[in-house]
């Protein structure tokens, strides 16, 4: 599933590519947004050549009482 359009406020810079209930919980999938230029977390300048990507699970706080993971994928640039 792609093209959500899902806001998320605290994800600034992503985008939801993929939404799934499961029984272990609800897994939202975030990819960096590509209209939104790379920057650098060091020193915050524009970057455009990404050496790797790689993905990285993280818990959430439960939504309505079910357990929350994402799973995002960052940028190593």
């Amino acid at each position: 599933m792609s093209d959500n359009n899902l806001e998320l406020p605290f994800w600034e810079g992503f985008r939801v590519w993929n939404f799934d209930r499961r029984a272990d919980g609800v897994w939202i999938s975030l990819i960096p947004d590509p209209a939104v230029c790379a920057a650098c977390s060091g020193c915050g300048s524009a970057c455009s050549h990404v050496h790797e990507t790689y993905w990285r699970t993280i818990r959430d706080m439960p939504m309505l009482g079910d357990p929350v993971w994402l799973q995002v994928q960052f940028r190593r640039l």
